[in-house]
């Protein structure tokens, strides 16, 4: 059974759908950790550079602002890749 896809990509299976949608959040996981790996490291570099608690406050924010926007991005690769699987099943 054909169905209508998104764009000029066409799912034909609930299978195929599912595999776009596991390798997202396998893509989307692999983003998050290397992001997060990255800022932890710039802060622990920070930290140790920081001279006074006023310093060491701002590496605690920006690292936070930073671990916020991996999440940010985790979670817009795993909504594209959502909303073409409910896509697939609205098609059916």
């Amino acid at each position: 059974m054909e169905t209508e896809g998104v764009g000029e990509h066409r799912m034909q299976t609930h299978g195929e759908a599912k595999k776009v949608l596991d390798e997202a959040w396998d893509r989307a996981t692999k983003v998050y950790k290397e992001a997060k790996l990255q800022a932890d490291i710039v802060y622990e570099e920070a930290r140790k550079a920081a001279v006074d608690d006023e310093a060491r406050k701002r590496a605690d924010a920006a690292h936070e602002e930073a671990l916020k926007e991996a999440r940010k991005v985790r979670d817009a690769i795993t909504n594209v890749a959502q909303a073409v699987f409910i896509d697939f099943w609205k098609q059916k």
